[in-house]
């Protein structure tokens, strides 16, 4: 079974220029909106398909510069007998080393063979299929596969609609099922016989004028006809494969199934297949429910290391990102500019992909945070703590009539304590837009920082010595002292809070002198005692303390605290927007 090795794609929609090289197995491209991975997947589509009667247009063209072709070129490994056929394709052979991932022109012991197809659209409109080598090209030599060897390399797609495959048409998988069409050919032969012959014998009513004066006019012509009869043609009712359907027990036909139940039914078909190596799904989780994305992963083979089968897919759904492995994840990133200083002023375009690799850092960060993956910006908080403080502030400005982070295509992504700097440069590394939102307990080397701006991370902390709750109790208005205790109260009992802030104050405090007598002396103990008690160690204490306590005295906290947490809105949206003062 051929294996896609490399894709190189140039001018084509999305993409001014992009090399890739896939893994055998699941490959799921995931990215902002208009990033280029569906314009991927067509590319390998268009390439490969057997069905080469696509119309291009000049919108096909990047940017619609009709000026360069669209080139499309994907080499193909793991290749049977008949494509490595010397006396076929020898000329086209090249070679792929496996240890360098380098595609050299010629191939040799050392490397595998491999046959490079190439899809050339120019000015023209005219798509032209055909095997690409340096030395052949560069002697003006051309050569296309033969059909029924692009027949076996060409992909399976599962789109929105797979009506087509529930019939025995030219294009469908049920057709691949079975190598003897005989016995249908001869059914449908007869069948068409038997439907000419019922016409005949129950005749058709309402055409008698029709047949009279048609005989009249032919005789008045020096036509002779003796009689003339109204039959059915016979190319008229000449059945093929397509006509023949597959249904329920109530007659109903499987076509007419939602789109979910079809595409699980194809992919099934095709597994059982099996010819076609490569697979094709543009947003796999569209129809279908949680429990049967899974089942469709499943037949594609996600929790299988099959070397034999290539799947290449999009999503946008972390119910997907969550039943695959952290190396079969690529994301898609575009991004284009305007170069101003040219006369004429032109945009160019990069493109790349990046994989998120298969170390368990990796696996370990898909599994905690794969809601951020589908971000294009991403908040990497150091615990639940910080999730809750900015989900609080989030529902805030909600509340009162301010855009969402999510709006702003911002996500929040849990750190996990010490894995917080790990996994904002595995965000970084993959082409996210990242922060970190940290707090000082701990001290990094100037090391750690410098890393991470290096690597485009933009940190956000409290002053040194401060952890969040430290941070929360020395900057809030002490009229809200007992609105945060409160909920400290609600997650941990009004005990739990009492007790602790008796030992950790060695008894001069309560949590009834805190609320009903509160001095400025009592606020670095309360920060002690709500992190050691993990007061606010939950999203939903947190949230609340900001949502409710906080945000609403926002213009009357501290500094401490509003100074990092407004630079971080900052580089969430495009225009600064703090916490509204509703209090």
């Amino acid at each position: 079974m051929a294996v896609i090795r490399e894709v190189e794609i140039r001018n084509f929609r999305r993409i001014s220029y992009l090399k890739w090289w896939p893994n055998p197995g699941i490959n799921c491209l995931i990215g902002p909106g208009d990033s280029g991975k569906s314009t991927i997947l067509d590319a390998i589509d268009l390439c490969l398909s057997s069905r080469q009667n696509f119309a291009f247009t000049d919108v096909d063209f990047h940017l619609g510069n009709i000026s360069q072709p669209i080139t499309i070129d994907v080499t193909l490994g793991d290749l049977d007998d008949e494509l490595r056929n010397l006396e076929s394709y020898g000329h086209f052979f090249r070679g792929w080393d496996f240890s360098t991932g380098l595609l050299h022109n010629e191939t040799s012991a050392s490397l595998e063979t491999v046959l490079t197809v190439r899809l050339i659209v120019r000015d023209d409109l005219e798509p032209q299929w055909l095997l690409f080598s340096p030395g052949p090209a560069a002697e003006d030599r051309e050569k296309n596969l033969q059909w029924k060897h692009r027949q076996k390399i060409s992909p399976v797609r599962l789109g929105a609609i797979a009506a087509h495959h529930m019939g025995l048409g030219p294009r469908s998988v049920l057709c691949k099922l079975s190598t003897d069409a005989t016995q249908a050919s001869a059914a449908l032969a007869s069948a068409s016989r038997q439907a000419r012959q019922a016409f005949t014998d129950q005749g058709c009513q309402g055409i008698d004028t029709i047949l009279e004066a048609s005989k009249r006019i032919s005789n008045e012509m020096g036509i002779k006809v003796d009689e003339v009869k109204a039959l059915l043609d016979a190319k008229g009712v000449a059945l093929s494969g397509g006509a023949i359907s597959l249904h329920d027990q109530d007659q109903i036909p499987l076509k007419n199934l939602g789109s979910g139940s079809s595409r699980l039914l194809v992919a099934g078909l095709q597994r059982a297949v099996g010819r076609s190596s490569i697979f094709i799904v543009d947003e796999v989780e569209f129809g279908l429910e949680p429990y049967r994305i899974v089942r469709l992963l499943d037949s594609l083979g996600a929790k299988r290391n099959d070397q034999s089968q290539q799947v290449f897919l999009t999503t946008h759904s972390p119910i997907v990102l969550r039943e695959l492995a952290a190396v079969q994840l690529f994301a898609v990133r575009s991004h284009t500019q305007m170069i101003s200083h040219e006369n004429p002023a032109r945009k160019i375009t990069q493109n790349w992909m990046t994989t998120l690799g298969g170390d368990e850092s990796a696996q370990k960060t898909l599994r905690a945070c794969t809601e951020a993956f589908l971000a294009p910006s991403v908040i990497v908080c150091e615990g639940k703590t910080e999730i809750g403080l900015i989900r609080g502030i989030d529902l805030h400005r909600q509340d009162t009539a301010l855009p969402s982070m999510l709006a702003h295509g911002c996500h929040w992504a849990d750190g996990g304590g010490s894995s917080m700097i790990e996994r904002a440069h595995i965000f970084a590394r993959m082409g996210y837009r990242t922060a970190l939102l940290m707090d000082s307990d701990v001290t990094y080397g100037t090391d750690v920082y410098a890393a991470l701006q290096t690597a485009g991370v933009s940190v956000f902390r409290w002053l040194d010595g401060y952890s969040t709750e430290a941070a929360l109790f020395a900057s809030i208005p002490a009229s809200h002292i007992p609105a945060l205790l409160g909920i400290a109260c609600d997650w941990r009992t009004a005990d739990s809070v009492d007790s602790k802030i008796r030992n950790v104050s060695g008894n001069h405090y309560s949590l009834q002198s805190c609320c009903s007598s509160f001095t400025e002396a009592m606020r670095p103990i309360l920060g002690k005692c709500a992190g050691d008690g993990k007061w606010f160690k939950d999203i939903e204490p947190a949230e609340r303390a900001l949502r409710e306590v906080v945000s609403p005295v926002w213009t009357q906290a501290n500094s401490l605290l509003t100074g990092p947490i407004n630079q971080l809105w900052q580089w969430i949206s495009p225009v600064p927007n703090p916490p509204r003062n509703s209090g």
